[in-house]
């Protein structure tokens, strides 16, 4: 079922130097929000397609690990 998309202007100061950081920022957030139960669903397939005894923690400190900063 489709939600309804309302337009929403917010007008904020901030400096120059941010100003496209933040909009861009304001933009994925708004992305998010209208595709997050599309983003849940293909969660939910995707739970349990790797076979592995370790916890989610395991894996993502292992990737971690591996990184050379």
């Amino acid at each position: 079922m489709a939600e309804e998309i309302g337009d929403v202007v917010i007008h904020v100061k901030v400096p120059k130097k941010y100003a496209e950081t933040f909009r861009k920022d304001v933009k994925a957030m708004a992305w998010y929000l209208s595709h997050k139960d599309e983003l849940f669903e293909d969660m939910r397939k995707l739970k349990g397609i790797m076979k592995t005894n370790k916890t989610w923690k395991e894996p993502k400190r292992e990737i971690y690990e591996g990184f050379t900063y």
